[in-house]
């Protein structure tokens, strides 16, 4: 398809979201996102009843704020993500949250920066991608590249830390999926520059590494000083089952996350990279609030999966003849995927960065908070 008619498509689509979204608002319409995602099988709710973030948030706050004042990289809004690793990983001791911390504040602000639905000047995303490419390209022994921003040295700063505190053969794998996510996730990905229509499967597939779920998941093992032997999980039939399962929980982060910034990326900013607009622009007789049922199907069938697999996987352990040792080792990162799964709807419910006093969904609207 040419790029013309690819942009006429696109805002044809894109003028339709808009249109609806805005009846919907008018007419003071709201959806719940929870029963979007809720099913006979899986109750998020529910799931996430026993769930406790790390109950270090002052210090956690403080310390990472003050790590982003020095690197300047601190945005107008970062309390509302300075929270993320305390709902990701409430397990973690006190020195390790920091730093995971830190690592979620830089990631954001590139973000923030660069990310899909950004509006930088040509200018400034010529700088940015420079960051970017530079950031992406760091070898294993993290050496900085020549006329690196602070932003770089406080990625450098933050990740050498972490290499000093874990196994090569653990932060090497997590640092390839660090970079993969860094370089993927800061390029544009607007229909018109990639020159044609992602089918809804090719865009879940991408969708993954743009939001850094694979290695926030692999990053359980270092918060809880849990390093998956899979050399034995391959020996007792389970290292695939947890690979696959990391994996589903890494599509459900992502795309919850895409309903939970509808607004904020599709609606405000005009961004074409989204679920639900990838959905209605391969199904262009459907409305909005049909496209809205169809994203919450596909991660309603994620979640079930989900369940499905952890239960395949507790039996499988139950009936292994492994030491009590290393059973112990994987429920306790079994647990910590639990609560990557529940910060899936935990953080995204309380953190300001998806309210708005006339959101579509019941669960941003700035009357729905989550006490802590």
């Amino acid at each position: 398809m040419q790029v013309q008619n690819i942009s006429l498509l696109v805002g044809s689509a894109m003028r339709s979201i808009q249109q609806k979204y805005a009846e919907l608002i008018g007419s003071k319409k709201s959806i719940s996102l929870l029963t979007l995602f809720n099913s006979g099988n899986f109750h998020f709710d529910l799931y996430c009843k026993d769930f406790i973030p790390h109950p270090e948030i002052a210090e956690l706050k403080k310390s990472t704020t003050s790590f982003g004042e020095k690197f300047g990289i601190l945005l107008p809004d970062a309390d509302a993500y300075i929270t993320c690793a305390m709902f990701l990983f409430p397990a973690a001791p006190i020195e390790k949250i920091i730093l995971l911390s830190k690592n979620y504040a830089v990631d954001f602000y590139l973000n923030d920066k660069m990310g899909r639905d950004t509006k930088a000047t040509n200018q400034e995303m010529k700088m940015l991608y420079e960051i970017r490419d530079r950031l992406s390209s760091i070898g294993n022994n993290l050496k900085l590249k020549p006329k690196a921003s602070l932003a770089e040295m406080a990625n450098i700063e933050v990740l050498q830390q972490i290499a000093d505190s874990s196994p090569k053969t653990w932060f090497d794998n997590f640092l390839h999926l660090y970079l993969r996510h860094i370089n993927i996730a800061h390029q544009p990905y607007d229909m018109v520059t990639l020159k044609h229509i992602q089918s809804v499967e090719e865009y879940i597939n991408m969708r993954a590494d743009i939001s850094g779920m694979p290695h926030t998941v692999s990053l359980i093992e270092y918060a809880i000083s849990v390093f998956l032997d899979w050399d034995l999980l391959s020996k007792i039939g389970l290292a695939e089952k947890i690979r696959k399962v990391n994996e589903i929980v890494s599509y459900i982060g992502a795309l919850t996350n895409d309903l939970f910034s509808f607004e904020k990326e599709v609606i405000d900013n005009g961004s074409d990279s989204n679920l639900i607009f990838i959905v209605l622009v391969n199904n262009f007789r459907m409305q909005l609030d049909e496209a809205i049922e169809v994203a919450g199907h596909i991660i309603r069938n994620l979640l079930n999966e989900y369940n499905e697999s952890i239960a395949v996987i507790e039996d499988h352990l139950n009936h292994s003849l492994i030491s009590e040792i290393s059973k112990n080792e994987i429920s306790r990162y079994l647990s910590g995927l639990k609560s990557v799964l529940q910060a899936c709807w935990m953080w995204q419910t309380y953190t300001q960065r998806y309210k708005r006093s006339s959101s579509l969904w019941i669960e941003t609207q700035t009357r729905k908070t989550v006490t802590l």
